[in-house]
């Protein structure tokens, strides 16, 4: 299994897009080559994750255009697929998985976050490859220097 720790400084910063609906297909595309994995580098995501105020701005930060860290083109169309971000809770555990959009209403997990708080309110969190693209265990824990603004997001009043 591997584990990489990422220490982040977080800063903040504001892009806003529409949210996307909800998938009513569910498409595998099995990565034909390791070069896939290095077309979204899961540490930055991990870093976006911890500079979000919430989960709409997170998945901007991720479809930020011209950015260098997000080259996935799972449909071989040529172009940089769009990134959705979708979210389900049981109490102090939130899941938040991350999508490419393949075509309409055809979405291909990425990545998946979990981010848990125990019963001294400390929060982990673990950003998982999926293993079509990253590979089996592929797991990075990222230790934030600052307390990201997000978690105040996921339990606090706003959070829906």
């Amino acid at each position: 299994m591997k584990r990489v720790f990422l220490f982040i400084l977080t800063l903040g910063s504001l892009f806003m897009v529409p949210y996307a609906a909800m998938a009513d297909e569910t498409v595998t595309v099995t990565a034909t080559s390791s070069d896939i994995s290095e077309n979204l580098d899961l540490k930055t995501v991990a870093t976006l994750f911890g500079q979000a105020k919430d989960l709409e701005q997170f998945e901007a930060l991720l479809n930020t255009p011209d950015s260098a860290f997000s080259n996935l083109d799972l449909n071989g169309d040529g172009e940089v697929d769009y990134l959705r971000v979708i979210e389900t809770a049981d109490d102090n555990r939130h899941l938040v998985v991350i999508q490419a959009v393949l075509a309409k209403d055809i979405y291909q997990d990425v990545a998946s976050i979990f981010v848990e708080k125990d019963a001294n309110n400390q929060v982990t969190v673990q950003v998982i490859g999926d293993e079509y693209i990253y590979g089996a265990d592929y797991i990075i824990e990222p230790v934030y220097i600052y307390q990201p603004v997000i978690y105040d997001w996921f339990w606090g009043p706003s959070w829906v």
